[in-house]
């Protein structure tokens, strides 16, 4: 096992920087000119202009500005903004917002979907399987900013809930934006539990505990679940970094200022430092919970082993 971290440890870190590279490619190199965007339609002096250039290095050939980005960000400077904004500041200030409702929205999706994936395969074939399936692929189907919308709507109109949660703190607050963040999550984890707990309760050791008299409830709930979940715990590890970087769209409509909301802001702006470090954060998190849910393989299945 430790031999296994160790050798995914350095994927890892060939992925980071790979990933890193690609980001500022696109940010830098690929894009226009980044004080431009930066003042928009008022004229910038020559004297500010070259000052802003010495600053990000922009006179520099694109490696020389990733290999100083890379230094920055390695030693926890992360420098700043093109608005002369302190980055690390700006994330810490945004982090929490969009902790609080990635935790929110992976809770609901734990806490419904796999329950209701169980509960559906048990009754695989009947009206109720047929009818969780269809309004599943429904979700699945819409996107994420239609329902949002339709929601921050309808609890504007008629006062249902909160739809500028802004600055507040109450986790009252993110219930809704909680529900849409993670509609599309709970869809495909709901039908993924219900064909891995389907497929199971086909096998032969699911007859032979029956046979042995054990109780419906056991055999569900002890060994078919857990030979079930490796599937479904890939689809969420991976699911909760998804849900950080997918909290673009939701904070943008519910007006909540994290790390979605800032990165949408950034990009408008063509802020390429903030906008590197903002995904350079979000891949360390993909990859730490792929490594977790690697780790977790061998818990919940104790056959898998890591030579």
């Amino acid at each position: 096992m430790f031999r296994y971290i160790i050798r995914r440890l350095l994927q890892m870190v060939l992925a980071f920087f790979g990933t890193t590279l690609l980001v500022y490619w696109l940010m830098f190199a690929a894009s226009g000119d980044p004080l431009a965007a930066l003042a928009g339609e008022k004229p910038m002096s020559p004297s500010v202009r070259a000052a802003l250039t010495e600053q990000f290095h922009l006179d520099q050939p694109f490696i020389v500005q990733y290999f100083y980005y890379m230094k920055g960000l390695l030693s926890f400077d992360l420098g700043n903004n093109l608005s002369n904004r302190d980055i690390a500041d700006l994330v810490l200030s945004a982090w929490p917002y969009t902790l609080r409702l990635a935790f929110l929205a992976f809770i609901f999706v734990v806490v419904v979907g796999i329950p209701l994936g169980v509960w559906v395969a048990m009754k695989r074939g009947g009206v109720f399987d047929t009818t969780v399936l269809l309004l599943t692929l429904v979700i699945i189907s819409i996107p994420v900013f239609v329902i949002g919308s339709t929601l921050a709507m309808i609890g504007s109109m008629y006062g249902l809930w909160v739809t500028n949660v802004g600055g507040a703190g109450t986790l009252s607050a993110y219930l809704v934006p909680a529900i849409v963040l993670g509609s599309l999550s709970l869809a495909t984890a709901v039908r993924l539990t219900r064909g891995s707990v389907s497929e199971n309760l086909r096998a032969d050791y699911v007859r032979t505990a029956k046979a042995k008299g054990l109780k419906r409830l056991r055999v569900v709930g002890v060994h078919v679940l857990r030979n079930s979940l490796i599937p479904v715990i890939t689809f969420l590890g991976i699911e909760l970094g998804g849900l950080m970087g997918g909290a673009i769209v939701t904070e943008k409509i519910f007006n909540i200022p994290g790390i979605g909301f800032e990165l949408a802001k950034a990009i408008n702006l063509e802020d390429g430092p903030t906008v590197v470090t903002i995904v350079s954060l979000l891949v360390i998190v993909y990859l730490v919970m792929n490594l977790i849910v690697d780790v977790l393989y061998a818990v919940l299945d104790p056959r898998i082993r890591y030579e």
